[in-house]
């Protein structure tokens, strides 16, 4: 069995590399015509662009691995079942379960691999195709200081504080024309006008700024409070480290920082739902690999004139339909239609359920 095993592990291999060089090309050809373009404009080297395209493989290759995973399964299986082999290896007394569990521990290898790609090699190659793109392409340094930054804390579900700050330097921790507005059952209480907001000691400190105080009732006179010149501590759940993170999109973040975005925004239910998608996406979409093995080998092992043309036919409307299942799903939580967890996983279901049922109904 061993012998037979790697037989089809290696059956499975080519074409799983066919597929992969395939797909990624495809991917890379569509950000070269933007790259060129951008290369043209600012007159930057052209070696540029091939360090650039580089950097930005790990990232297609997150998308590209289930693809040719469902390729790879349905043009080994294919073509085994074309040669008759497959039909050798049932008279031999091999259970079609057992045929297809090759198959099944690539494709379980190949989701755990994409989910550590997508975890460690995507963001360091997303972190220096930014550093090329400013520094070689734009001619700039890469900027240290954010611009326009705005935290929102809540309370029981209800908004409690909002603060805004026009820039934050990373290299002082320091953010600078701060504003904070604290709400009470919806309504305005206090505001700080601060010049800066400062980091020292684990703590965030207000400097040089007026507090004012808002009469419940509206008619009533507002209180002024001063403290020019002088510093006041303000509790805030954010840390430094933080803000870069706050500002970066979801689907650029890490599963480490998505959990810890996620613990921050428990207060908050409508920015929450895009933080747990793109998490529960992390792990859905390296995940497919397995589900578009268990589709495609039932597939696969039906008898096929042109086991090529077929398979690459079939994996074509596959992945057409499990991406427009995705981009359901993901438009659904972010209307607030469906649960995270459901919207980044039901087109895995919904595959699985077919495989199993394709499975089951299979020739034994």
């Amino acid at each position: 069995m061993r012998i037979l095993d790697r037989y089809i592990l290696m059956e499975t291999l080519i074409p799983l590399l066919f597929g992969l060089t395939a797909f990624t090309s495809l991917f890379i050809g569509t950000d070269l015509v933007n790259l060129s373009q951008m290369i043209v404009r600012y007159g930057a080297p052209w070696g540029v662009l091939v360090e650039m395209l580089l950097l930005k493989t790990p990232e297609f290759l997150v998308w590209t691995f289930p693809m040719a995973m469902l390729m790879a399964t349905l043009l080994s299986l294919s073509k085994l079942s074309g040669t008759s082999e497959l039909v050798a290896m049932r008279a031999g007394g091999v259970s079609y379960y057992r045929l297809i569990m090759p198959v099944l521990l690539i494709a379980l290898v190949v989701s755990v691999v994409t989910i550590g790609i997508n975890e460690i090699l995507v963001p360091v190659a997303d972190q220096r195709y930014q550093q090329i793109l400013y520094e070689r392409v734009y001619r700039k340094e890469l900027p240290k200081v954010t611009s326009n930054i705005m935290l929102d804390e809540y309370s029981k579900g209800r908004l409690s504080r909002i603060i805004y700050a026009v820039q934050f330097d990373s290299s002082t921790k320091t953010m600078r024309d701060v504003s904070i507005i604290q709400f009470e059952q919806g309504r305005p209480v206090q505001q700080v006008s601060a010049s800066r907001l400062v980091w020292e000691k684990d703590h965030w400190y207000l400097e040089d700024g007026i507090i004012y105080l808002f009469n419940p009732s509206s008619e009533g006179p507002v209180t002024k409070l001063s403290f020019l010149g002088g510093r006041q501590e303000l509790p805030l759940a954010y840390q430094p480290q933080d803000i870069p993170r706050i500002t970066k999109r979801p689907d650029k973040m890490t599963i480490r920082e998505l959990k810890a975005q996620m613990l921050i925004l428990q207060e908050n239910p409508e920015k929450l739902r895009e933080y747990q998608l793109q998490y529960h996406l992390k792990f859905s979409i390296p995940f497919a690999s397995l589900v578009f093995a268990l589709v495609g080998a039932p597939l696969g092992i039906q008898s096929h004139r042109s086991a090529r043309s077929t398979g690459f036919g079939l994996s074509i409307v596959i992945i057409f339909i499990y991406y427009i299942l995705l981009t359901m799903g993901s438009a659904m939580v972010q209307g607030g239609y469906l649960a995270a967890p459901i919207g980044a996983w039901w087109q895995n279901a919904a595959l699985l359920l077919v495989g199993l049922y394709l499975i089951w109904k299979a020739p034994k």
